[in-house]
């Protein structure tokens, strides 16, 4: 598939997305030259009445002050992505919202259901953004591309060397599939298999896969690495840090228990601080 059609959400609260992840985003928009839609959403914080509140701390002030800082910031982001598409001749386009705090990932995922690709900013673990990209990458239906300011930061190019974690899963051949168009671009493809981690997964997994790259005429290497006890995550960031790679492509996994939502294992581990710009998706 091509991607022509992104969408860049840009967080606007409690702090905004960092310069370097718009830019990062602006330039995945213009390596795959497609138009790229920059999404602010103002947050709405409810404030149930309560005189006692209001008279000791200004609760409803405080909350609208928040919420003008909210709007503030997402303008701010606006206009440096609106800067930064134009130095980079990309088509760009602005989309405004306004939802509960709890409710931004519903809308994010809600829009990037008609986008070829949705790209996210994260922080930290306990920022309210972490439940966004895990909203936006079980509930969009589309592949996500999820920017960590920390990994943006330590890597000048945007795909270069990419790393394809292969467990042989549905969700692994969901974004294999989808990044094919990336992969096409890049220099150097490893399809990193984990012998030990899952039934059925051993040295020869990874092969079949570089098979089908090169029917699309993309060049990889595989390689099987042993869990020697540690967990598929740790392998994975471990491989990542080693060869500086990029990017990372991987299926996201993970099951409704009661009313939470448990991510899978890996899943849960890369997503808690990614080593480089991660692109996933979900089957």
């Amino acid at each position: 598939m091509a991607f022509k059609d992104i969408l860049l959400q840009l967080d606007s609260y409690p702090e905004p997305t960092p310069l370097a992840v718009i830019e990062r985003g602006v330039w995945w928009a213009r390596h795959l030259q497609a138009t790229l839609t920059a999404l602010a959403v103002d947050i709405q914080i409810p404030v149930h009445s309560n005189k006692i509140a209001d008279y000791l701390i200004g609760l409803t002030d405080l909350a609208r002050a928040e919420e003008a800082k909210s709007h503030r910031q997402g303008q701010d982001v606006l206009a440096q992505a609106a800067a930064s598409a134009l130095r980079a001749e990309v088509e760009f386009l602005v989309q405004t919202h306004r939802a509960h705090l709890y409710d931004v990932g519903e809308h994010v995922a809600r829009m990037a259901r008609t986008r070829d690709l949705c790209i996210v900013p994260l922080s930290g673990r306990f920022d309210e953004q972490q439940a966004v990209v895990r909203t936006v990458v079980f509930g969009s239906g589309r592949p996500t591309l999820i920017l960590d300011e920390t990994a943006v930061e330590a890597r000048a190019s945007g795909c270069a060397r990419v790393v394809i974690a292969w467990d042989g899963g549905a969700g692994a051949a969901r974004a294999l599939a989808d990044s094919l168009p990336i992969l096409a671009k890049a220099d150097a493809v490893t399809v990193l298999t984990i012998s030990g981690d899952k039934p059925g997964v051993d040295d020869q997994t990874g092969q079949d896969v570089v098979r089908h790259l090169r029917s699309h005429g993309v060049t990889a290497h595989a390689k099987t690495l042993a869990s020697d006890h540690s967990s598929a995550g740790v392998v994975i960031e471990r491989h990542v840090r080693q060869v500086d790679a990029d990017l990372l492509v991987m299926g996201a996994y993970g099951h409704s228990r009661l009313r939470d939502f448990v991510l899978g294992g890996a899943t849960e581990h890369l997503l808690h601080a990614p080593p480089t710009a991660l692109w996933m998706a979900h089957a």
